[in-house]
Formats: C-alpha cells, sequence, structure tokens
C-alpha cells in the first residue's frame, strides 16, 4: 500500500531489562535495548535509514541509522512513549508511536515505500514519446508498455499505447488500450475519435458510427465529429447522410478545408455538379497547395464540361 505523509501506529519494542555485574551487592542498572528492521516493500533490507526517537514529554532524542541488514538498535532507552521517525532519500517517511515498557518483548520490522515517480520524469515515457513522435510506432510501443507496468491505471498512457497501435496497423490491441483509457475517463472526446478510427479501419461501420456519436453527444458543436460521421456515411454510399454532416462541419468551421473537398466528392455521387464545383473552388481557395489541388483543378474542369460552362479563358470546352 502506498503510504501518504506521516503513519502512526502503537508498538512494543524489544526491552532487555539486564543486571550490570559489580558494585554494591544490590546496587543494580537497568539497561532498555530497542531493535528493529527496515525493508522496503519487497522485504530487502534498507540500510543508512535515518532513525529518530523522540520523547515529547522529556523532550529526550536519540538518532541512529540502520546497519547494511537494515537493522537497528539502541541501548539505554529511559522507558516512556516515544515517536519515531524513519527517513531515507527516495522513500516516504514514516512515523510510528511505540511505548518503551518493560518486560515487553517484540522485534518491530518497518516497511518504507518508494516515493511515487512522476509521469513527467519516467524515463520509458519519455522514450516512448521520442519514438511517437519519429514515427516509429513499434519502438514507441515497447516503451509505453514498460511505462503502463509502473503507471496501469494512468488515462494518458492507455490512450498514447492505444494510438501507437492504432498507427501501426494493430486495431486489436488499439481498441483494448482506448477502451481502457475511456473505462478512466468516459468523457475522452480524443478517444472516441481513436476508436472509430480503429472500427473503421476494420470496416465495423456501426461501431464507427457509435463511437463518433458518443464523441458529438459530448462536443456537439465539434466539426471534426461532424465530418468524420460524414466520412463513414460517405464510405457506406449513404451519400445524403455524408452531404449533411459534411454541411455541417462546413457550418461549423467555414475554414475546414477538407469538409468542402469531400463535400465536393459526395455531391459529384448525388450528380449536382454545378455544387460540387463550389465546394472544390472554396476548397482549393482555403488550401491552395493541398496534395489534392492538382486532381481537384482537374475535377473541376471536367465538371464544368459536363455541365455546359465556359472554360478558363470565357471559352466553351470542347
Amino acid at each position: 500500500m502506498r503510504l501518504e505523509g506521516w503513519k502512526l501506529k502503537s508498538l512494543f519494542v524489544l526491552i532487555f531489562v539486564g543486571f550490570l555485574a559489580g558494585g554494591a551487592p544490590f546496587a543494580r542498572t537497568q539497561d532498555v535495548v530497542v531493535k528493529g528492521k527496515v525493508v522496503d516493500p519487497g522485504g530487502a533490507p534498507l540500510s543508512n535509514v535515518r532513525v529518530t526517537l523522540l520523547n515529547p514529554t522529556t523532550g529526550a532524542k536519540f538518532s541512529l541509522k540502520t546497519k547494511k541488514d537494515g537493522s537497528f538498535i539502541k541501548l539505554g532507552l529511559p522507558t516512556g512513549a516515544y515517536q519515531v521517525k524513519l527517513e531515507l532519500e527516495g522513500y516516504l517517511p514514516l512515523e510510528t508511536a511505540i511505548s518503551v515498557e518493560f518486560g515487553k518483548a517484540e522485534e518491530q520490522k518497518f516497511t518504507l515505500e518508494k516515493v511515487p515517480l512522476k509521469m513527467s520524469e519516467d524515463p520509458d515515457l519519455a522514450e516512448g514519446l521520442k519514438h511517437f513522435q519519429a514515427g516509429d510506432f513499434n519502438k514507441a510501443i515497447e516503451f509505453f508498455e514498460k511505462g503502463s507496468v509502473k503507471f496501469p491505471e494512468s488515462v494518458e498512457v492507455n490512450y498514447d499505447l492505444g494510438i501507437s497501435y492504432l498507427r501501426s496497423g494493430r486495431t486489436d490491441e488499439a481498441i483494448a488500450r482506448i477502451r481502457k483509457a475511456l473505462e478512466l475517463n468516459p468523457n475522452l472526446i480524443e478517444a472516441y475519435f481513436a476508436l472509430g478510427e480503429c472500427h473503421f479501419a476494420k470496416g465495423e461501420t456501426q461501431n464507427a458510427l457509435d463511437a463518433f456519436s458518443r464523441a458529438l453527444e459530448i462536443q456537439p458543436g465539434n466539426a471534426q465529429v461532424y465530418y468524420n460521421l460524414g466520412i463513414v456515411y460517405y464510405n457506406n454510399d449513404k451519400t445524403d447522410e455524408a452531404i449533411l454532416y459534411f454541411e455541417k462541419a462546413k457550418e461549423l468551421n467555414p475554414k475546414f478545408a477538407s469538409a468542402y473537398y469531400q463535400l465536393g466528392l459526395a455531391l459529384i455521387k448525388k450528380g449536382d455538379f454545378a455544387k460540387a464545383i463550389e465546394a472544390f473552388e472554396t476548397f482549393l481557395s482555403l488550401e491552395p497547395a493541398a496534395p489534392e489541388a492538382e486532381s481537384t483543378k482537374k475535377m473541376i474542369e471536367e465538371l464544368k464540361k459536363q455541365i455546359g460552362l465556359p472554360g478558363p479563358a470565357g471559352q466553351p470546352y470542347s
């Protein structure tokens, strides 16, 4: 169990009452011995742990460190109630309350928990991100998986793994990780985008629609969601629905160039060449250097021929 702050518990420490020889016949000195051992969560001994014993009533304070085997021993400790503080760099501090009494004999074992590693400082996650940004998704997966062992309930780690699996073409593993991220955060809209993309890649149309529709519930004004739904409908020959969603996407974001391009394609399927030309021309005005620019210009020319519009010089197409 991970410890937070200081934990208190009552315990009895091993006490030896000894009698020293010598001196007057009936003179004797009583020594109290406090013994203990400090280990990590795996049971390995921890050396150099600072052990501080403080009697809050008298103000008496004693300090010592554990040996290589994790053990410590304090001789000649007066009886009474003590606060024991255990400290070691890299571990959470631990505080316990002990009662030192004659006739009580019990050796205590203390367990120190490691200071939780911050995700932002984790070397495996940092390395995974570096490979992801370089486009080496398989290598990114290798390091993200290592990170997931340390942070199994992290939304970010599960999501990053899901995206890495998706980009490497391993959609089933991607779906598993993305669904885990959604279990941890049901309103993570990016995860629904990724989940929809996974199902779309697998040809699972309804599952893709369900994922994108859930994203739409979270953000009703998100133009990208409408665009993605339009793509799914377009690829399933549901042209009217596709046009509806592409129109909504560009309405929400008038500078959404891809929405105009896909709308143009859907309008060609519908046979509405004039509106398709208009959509393509808007696309070119927004992204004149797009990879599809040249092919789009040729489509515009062909569509104008089909409906008898004049060419670039004002002359009819031959």
